[in-house]
């Protein structure tokens, strides 16, 4: 049990409010942190402009490294990002902030501790960019597999968890900044958790998880294209429109500077926003009766799936830690989180509902394969998606190459090599695996439930003491883990078998 306690100030947060709320850090002599190392940090400002990117956390090779949480920027017109350094006698993190908007990685990553200055307004609209996607044009099949009444309790369960499990993150970083003044302002990533709890091997395993969820996401928005575009040109065949997509996300991908992708991802989130818009209004505009018994519930195959589906949609637990820091009300971050998040469930259950109730039995995955074919607005909904989905990702791919590139030599030395043969690869399984439902519960029942439930839960029992915590926080603590094993490891069995032997979910 790895606790972080001073035995001049131990504090007991009873429950996870109690926690939030405290903001003074105890001081130290000589330089020295409560773990007995020194540490130095640099105050340095820069702002920016751009988009929220999911950013991710990583670590080079050998002695020391270094890991950046990629970018973090916001409405408010500032960029920041954030490195972890570690060796043999140090365990910290440094934030890191580039003007250009790009990641200063590695060698190049400068300490800096940002200011967060984002009202609660556009902070809101970053978490609602940031969590509303491609997952959310699967909620209806899964619906369908689930029922409306098991579907919509899914959905709440999973959101109420998975609120729960990302405001723990912001819990621990509050509660070990407290005991540390020389972590205060340094922790920025989801990984440089994992390096100051559990080492180089937590780093580790919280970088290669994250690295699988975003090829994850990105391979999604290839199979969604796949699956639109042949409906509207049925004479190319989908295996031209995967290859297809390679060459001109192969140039995006060598980006090194995010403003370069702002103007994309503006671009995206527009066309996202009409097309999730447009499929609503299709739901109620062609809406007919179609003699079917509207099920409330159907079997726990399909609570399984459809709660892998809602942890996909709302996978966003990486990006709560920039997220807070963004905030200039931090204290009140909770509170909107929840608020935002609890609408953002509210659209999930009404996109789900509507989907069902338009199809039936008939809804399949994405919905947009329900919208007719012969219509101007069905036809220009799947084009727009596609379309913001396309643009969405190189962004969503940004980080990704940082990462491979600062823990692995190979990538380093053939970086423009490296990174369109990962596109490639995205192509090949997006090609491979033609069932954008079957996908998305086979990331969401995977690598979305150990980053959204398990590891949170875990770290938050390493850094604190069990007689420190209430049996509230305990019960919750233990059940997510277990009821989050349970599910990752039935969901990830069903969609291998489903895949396999070509059934539906």
């Amino acid at each position: 049990m790895m606790t972080h306690r001073t035995p001049s100030d131990k504090e007991q947060p009873s429950t996870l409010m109690s926690a939030m709320s405290t903001s003074t850090s105890p001081t130290r002599s000589n330089g020295e942190t409560s773990h007995g190392v020194d540490a130095n940090v640099d105050v340095d400002e820069s702002s920016d402009y751009g988009i929220e990117l999911k950013p991710l956390v990583h670590g080079l090779d050998g002695e020391s490294s270094t890991c950046a949480t990629g970018v973090e920027m916001g409405l408010d017109g500032s960029g920041s990002g954030s490195a972890c350094t570690s060796s043999p006698r140090r365990r910290s993190c440094n934030a890191t902030s580039s003007a250009n908007g790009g990641i200063t990685t590695g060698s190049h990553a400068s300490a800096t501790a940002a200011v967060g200055t984002a009202s609660n307004a556009q902070v809101a609209v970053n978490i609602f960019i940031s969590f509303v996607g491609a997952g959310l044009l699967g909620q209806p099949f899964a619906f369908s597999k689930a029922g409306w009444l098991l579907g919509t309790i899914a959905v709440i369960a999973v959101s109420a968890a998975n609120v729960y499990a990302m405001l723990l993150l912001v819990q621990i970083r509050k509660y070990l900044e407290h005991q540390d003044q020389f972590l205060k302002g340094t922790i920025k990533g989801y990984g440089c958790i994992g390096r100051v709890v559990s080492g180089t091997t937590g780093e580790n395993f919280v970088n290669i998880c994250l690295v699988i969820s975003q090829v994850g996401f990105a391979t999604a928005y290839i199979i969604f294209i796949a699956a639109n575009i042949t409906t509207v040109f049925p004479a190319i065949h989908r295996s031209y429109i995967c290859f297809g997509c390679v060459p001109i996300l192969c140039i995006l991908v060598q980006v090194q500077d995010m403003k370069t992708l702002s103007p994309f991802s503006l671009i995206a989130d527009v066309a996202n926003i009409l097309g999730l818009s447009a499929v609503l209004f299709q739901d109620y505009e062609y809406y007919e009766y179609h003699h079917e018994v509207i099920h409330a519930a159907t079997n726990f195959k399909g609570f399984i799936y459809v709660a892998s589906v809602a942890i996909y949609s709302l996978e966003g637990v990486n990006l709560v830690l920039p997220l807070e820091s963004s905030c200039a009300d931090r204290k009140g971050f909770p509170k909107l989180l929840m608020q935002v998040i609890t609408g953002i469930s509210i659209l999930m259950v009404a996109f789900g509902s509507a989907g069902y109730i338009a199809f039936g039995s008939k809804t399949e995955a994405p919905v947009t394969l329900n919208l007719p074919p012969d219509g101007p607005w069905g036809n220009f909904v799947k084009v727009a998606l596609s379309l913001a989905l396309y643009l969405t990702y190189p962004v969503m791919m940004f980080p990704v190459g940082h990462v491979l590139e600062d823990q692995l030599q190979l990538f380093r030395q053939y970086s423009v090599t490296t990174r369109a043969l990962v596109v490639f690869l995205t192509s090949v399984v997006a090609w491979a695996i033609p069932s954008f439902g079957k996908f998305l519960g086979l990331v969401g029942s995977s690598i979305c439930m150990i980053l959204g439930f398990i590891l949170p839960c875990y770290f938050h029992l390493r850094v604190f003491d069990p007689n420190d915590l209430s049996k509230t926080e305990l019960f919750m603590d233990y059940a997510l883990i277990v009821v989050g094993t349970i599910m990752g490891v039935i969901g990830t069995y069903n969609s291998f078998m489903d895949l396999l032997e070509g059934n539906d979910v």
